[in-house]
């Protein structure tokens, strides 16, 4: 999990859980309320998981980040080494490329 930096991923988890509660004080609101589509409570725990969507929402951009730059650059090291593994070739300590 080295692409991942460990805090980071801690944070997720946790905003994910406080937004799951979240979600089911809502759903439990909803149902006390009856035909009420929305009350005052329900619209402040919207709000909050609004908050909690802001910060989940940063975190994976900033993973995603990272993770495609990492690939990138394994893309990058394998293309780089197959390009020049083949085309070297060594004869009495002199390296010549083949390519030319």
């Amino acid at each position: 999990m080295g692409a991942l930096v460990k805090n980071k991923l801690d944070d997720f988890f946790s905003l994910l859980e406080q937004r799951e509660a979240y979600i089911a004080r809502i759903n439990k609101l909803d149902e006390a309320a009856g035909t009420i589509l929305m009350n005052d409570e329900m619209e402040r725990q919207l709000q909050d998981i609004l908050a909690f969507e802001k910060k989940i929402q940063l975190i994976l951009q900033q993973l995603s980040k990272k993770l495609g730059q990492q690939v990138r650059f394994a893309q990058n090291e394998t293309f780089l080494t197959k390009q020049y593994e083949e085309s070297i070739s060594v004869s009495r300590g002199i390296f010549y490329d083949e390519k030319k």
